[in-house]
């Protein structure tokens, strides 16, 4: 029996369905899964424009969607091919990858190419894997946290990376070549290697070319810079920068040995590091505008209260100052930077020539920086709370508990103009903007004698160098409202040294903290404490009485002699108290005939305001002295 037309019909159309739904294969599964995934990765409706199946491989051709947010991205890709591994789902089983002909666009003109991208052992989602493509520069930051994290693979290869972006408010042209992640891992990435990067202004604009060579990263997680939740992260446990060359923003040349990374760590905050830096990238640091230069400290305040970097350093600086002279630094090196807080920083082997000078520095380094407050500043002028007409507090100003210089040699061609040995300066926590204690060092100082100085400083025996040193040591008390000099030191070679001891009484540390505002009730307030000055002979006072004795034409004991009759006549005159007046007499008589060392001390004989001093002193500098007890010794 023949069956009627209508059954004949229906048949027909069942088994082209099937047929239909048979020959969607492979391919067709992948594209519908892939973008059906994307709108829960966050990413914008995407579009695959044919899906085919070829020799076991699955190939997508013309995509393009969008990432979400403030800053879409736009993406397209002319084919992706899916070798192994291709399920009914977008799930990816250790399949090999390839990406060709990929470009992103953003709203205000910046954008990347790639050519191709080959990715071996891929697994899970392959709309993750196109979903993080979907930002300014794929690969080394991603487009949000659940994209980076829904993939993995043995190895990601990109030949070439061009970027159109916007550094410092200008565009520039960014390429980067022979990219390479090993062993990627749901955002985290074993190994990162760059061939090499070369970056410069695009037409029109104004900046600098540099090149960077080979550069590496371990333990990169791409995850942190898109992350707004969780605690802190390893955003990077190591890396390195090849050598850079390029020019500055005169047109002058430098180059770079390199630059390595330690551990740098981040925090969560409302918006994503790659958005933060996005948002500084396009502020012109040159700008004069009010608003933008509130906005600017205020991501600048946050980014640094956000990282924690375990080290930088970089090796082998050669650049060229303005005039063309070059400028030469070994070694820079940062450590320990935490929310505003900073361990160290160091310079080395610095070299400049300015001015016909030549200028060269063994060391520099500062340690014990603590700019919290200025961060907490930065904060408050970014919100309005604060402008730059208002009086800065106390807190704002950077803490710094230790300062080291060494081998510091300024030369005028073969000749010396001075040289440091050392400079050291360490201070204790501060009272407002004053240290609680202050101790100072400087040794290795050496500077030539020439023209009208020789004459000047022949008579104590110098005539061709100076060499000299320093000491300081500053303490508050704070239980004896006093701040104590312990030692002020300067030692000459060939001449002697002169030690300050003194103190400074009735100086509140409420009066200290209100600095530089309470500095006129401070002065009113303090008070006079016991001071002793030494002066230990090393041949300068000899030199100094011989010296005299020639050029007044009589011996060195005839002069002498003549010195001691002074003393005593200028004593007596200000001296009333008669046996005072003649162990002060003694006393120097003494250092005269023998120079070893000679002490004056004097102790005030009640509360002395430094005010009262000031005033007594107006008349003459002896009028004081009935206020204090004087002590003369020599040679002890």
């Amino acid at each position: 029996m023949m069956r009627s037309p209508r059954s004949l019909r229906l048949s027909a159309f069942v088994f082209f369905a099937l047929s239909s739904s048979a020959l969607a294969g492979p391919a067709e599964d992948l594209s519908r899964a892939a973008m059906a995934a994307l709108p829960g990765l966050q990413i914008g409706a995407g579009t695959v424009g044919e899906s085919r199946d070829e020799g076991g491989a699955a190939v997508l051709a013309n995509i393009t969607y969008s990432s979400t947010g403030e800053r879409p991205v736009g993406v397209k890709i002319a084919t992706v091919t899916v070798t192994g591994g291709i399920g009914a789902t977008d799930a990816l089983a250790n399949s090999r990858v390839v990406l060709q002909g990929l470009e992103g666009t953003s709203a205000d003109g910046q954008s990347y190419k790639i050519d191709r991208v080959e990715i071996a052992s891929a697994q899970g989602s392959l709309g993750a894997l196109l979903g993080s493509l979907a930002t300014r520069e794929p690969f080394f930051q991603g487009a949000n946290e659940a994209t980076v994290t829904g993939y993995s693979a043995q190895s990601i290869t990109v030949p070439s990376l061009t970027l159109q972006r916007r550094r410092d408010g200008k565009m520039e042209q960014a390429v980067y070549r022979d990219i390479r992640l090993t062993n990627y891992q749901r955002g985290r990435v074993g190994e990162l290697v760059i061939g090499g990067i070369v970056t410069s202004p695009t037409e029109g604009q104004t900046g600098s070319r540099v090149e960077v060579g080979t550069s590496r990263f371990v333990g990169l997680d791409t995850a942190t810079g898109v992350r707004t939740t969780g605690g802190a992260a390893v955003a990077l446990e190591s890396g390195s920068l090849g050598t850079i060359r390029g020019t500055g923003t005169n047109g002058t040349p430098f180059t770079i040995e390199a630059i390595t990374f330690g551990r740098i760590s981040t925090r969560p905050g409302e918006r994503s590091l790659v958005a933060l830096s996005q948002a500084m990238q396009e502020i012109d640091p040159a700008s004069t505008n009010e608003d933008t230069r509130r906005r600017s400290m205020g991501l600048l305040a946050e980014l640094l209260a956000r990282l924690d970097i375990e080290r930088v350093e970089m090796t082998g600086f050669r650049g060229q100052t303005e005039a063309r002279q070059p400028v030469v630094m070994n070694r820079f090196a940062l450590a320990g930077v935490s929310q505003g807080k900073i361990a160290s920083f160091e310079f080395a082997g610095m070299q400049v020539s300015a001015n016909n000078q030549d200028t060269s520095i063994g060391r520099i380094t500062v340690e014990g920086i603590d700019a919290t407050g200025l961060l907490a500043l930065a904060k408050e002028f970014a919100e309005g709370r604060f402008s730059a007409g208002q009086p800065v507090p106390p807190t704002a100003y950077p803490d710094i508990r230790r300062v080291v210089a060494e081998d510091i040699d300024v030369k005028q061609g073969a000749t010396r103009l001075a040289k440091v040995g050392r400079f050291e300066v360490e201070s204790g926590q501060r009272i407002g903007l004053v240290p609680s204690r202050l101790r100072a060092k400087l040794t290795g100082f050496e500077a030539p004698i020439t023209g009208a100085q020789r004459a000047q400083v022949a008579p104590i025996g110098l005539t061709n160098m100076v060499k000299l040193a320093a000491e300081i040591d500053l303490e508050y008390v704070d239980t004896a409202r006093e701040l104590r000099a312990r030692n002020i030191t300067v030692e000459v070679d060939d001449v002697g040294s002169l030690k300050l001891v003194t103190a400074i009484g009735g100086l509140e540390r409420a009066q200290l903290e209100g600095l530089p505002g309470s500095a006129a009730v401070l002065g009113l307030s303090a008070k006079a404490g016991a001071t002793t000055l030494t002066f230990t002979e090393d041949g300068g006072i000899a030199a100094l009485i011989a010296h005299s004795a020639q050029q007044a034409g009589v011996s060195e004991d005839d002069f002498k002699e003549q010195i001691k009759e002074q003393v005593t006549a200028l004593v007596g005159q200000f001296i009333q108290d008669r046996a005072l007046a003649e162990s002060i007499s003694e006393a120097v008589g003494e250092f005269i005939d023998d120079p070893s060392s000679l002490a004056i001390s004097l102790k005030p004989k009640g509360d002395i305001p430094l005010a009262a001093l000031a005033v007594s002193m107006r008349g003459s500098p002896f009028a004081v002295l009935p206020m204090f007890t004087i002590e003369v010794k020599a040679n002890e």
